[in-house]
């Protein structure tokens, strides 16, 4: 039988209308061309400055940069992926956002022609354009606080996207409006889509990087309680934490999955507060500078890991939280021995 023919690519109007900004600023044609095979690329751009002198991209569309924690988190991503040189494209980047990608070594373009980009040795770089209506019309309901609770579910137990919103929002500990209109975010943006009459994720490995990269800005800073100072650096190693009330997150969980990492820091994920007994057993001490971090655990945890078991996953122990909240946490470091063991802990755990 004939071939059927390949359906036409579509852009992305985001990053159509961030190309088009950028040629008109610099002068520099652009194609916008389908992403390379089985990749988390949304597009790939191809940059003309004169007949014959061209060079292309692909792009990372990521819906808002509003911090530097959310590019230290892409750019972390990138070196556990080995990702090849890419662009990064967003509704806005403001004037601190392209001096920290020009620090970090990413090119980046926006909608409104603010933009970094190296090329053959050279750098260009335009800033202080005003947000477009295009970039304040983006919606980011999936990226607040309550919404990267959904979607984190979501990533760790990723039947549930069947399941019904009601055990979605349950399983995420927010509301059902939260879950209703979450869950439409990413069908609009194509992160949820229908095969055969059943929902899925589209691409988990891009989902993660994009949740992995906000984590740090948009939730994690909300579920930090507290920080305290251990008397013994390895004092967690004499307890046993119940999985309905604390669980470990960081490099101590990530140590326990992979027995690679010697942890600096005790992070640790409890449905309420510390337990008053590792308080005084640990001699643990209020500092805002400790080594030891107390966080609310963004879902409920209660028989959350139990739940979770897919026979291709190793065993993972109750005293841990998911692995995807783990990589987030070693990401979200910038530390190199920490992302090298975030990218062996993706490749046992979270392949897709």
């Amino acid at each position: 039988m004939p071939r059927a023919p390949a359906q036409p690519f579509v852009p992305d109007p985001t990053v159509q209308a961030a190309a088009e900004a950028f040629t008109a600023a610099t002068g520099v044609s652009t194609r916008i061309l389908r992403p390379p095979a089985r990749t988390h690329y949304t597009a790939k751009i191809e940059f003309r400055a004169a007949p014959g002198k061209s060079w292309s991209r692909p792009v990372l569309l990521v819906d808002n940069v509003d911090r530097f924690a959310t590019l230290a988190a892409i750019k972390a991503t990138a070196r556990i992926r080995d990702d090849q040189p890419f662009v990064v494209i967003a509704p806005h980047l403001s004037s601190n956002m392209l001096r920290h990608c020009r620090e970090l070594g990413l090119d980046a373009l926006d909608t409104s022609g603010n933009a970094i980009l190296h090329a053959d040795g050279n750098l260009i770089m335009i800033s202080g354009e005003k947000r477009t209506g295009l970039a304040s019309r983006t919606k980011d309901r999936a990226w607040t606080a309550k919404g990267m609770k959904v979607v984190l579910a979501l990533l760790c137990e990723r039947e549930l996207v069947n399941a019904g919103q009601r055990l979605i929002a349950q399983r995420a500990g927010v509301s059902l409006g939260t879950a209703q209109s979450t869950f439409r975010d990413l069908f609009e943006r194509g992160d949820i889509v229908q095969r055969k009459g059943s929902y899925v994720l589209a691409d988990t490995d891009r989902l993660l990087d994009e949740w992995a990269a906000l984590y740090p800005s948009r939730l994690r800073n909300q579920l930090l309680v507290n920080r305290y100072r251990a008397a013994d650096p390895a004092w967690w190693r004499d307890i046993d934490p119940q999985s309905g009330q604390c669980q470990f997150g960081g490099e101590v969980a990530a140590a326990l999955l992979t027995g690679y990492l010697k942890p600096a820091t005790v992070t640790l994920y409890c449905q309420h507060d510390m337990p008053r007994k590792w308080l005084i057993d640990a001699r643990l001490r209020v500092d805002q500078h400790g080594d030891v971090e107390l966080l609310s655990a963004p879902l409920p945890l209660t028989g959350t890991v139990a739940s979770l078991q897919v026979a291709a996953m190793p065993k993972v122990p109750a005293s841990v939280v998911h692995p995807a909240l783990i990589y987030a946490d070693l990401v979200a470091t910038g530390d190199s021995r920490n992302l090298e063991t975030a990218r062996m802990l993706r490749e046992q755990y979270l392949a897709a």
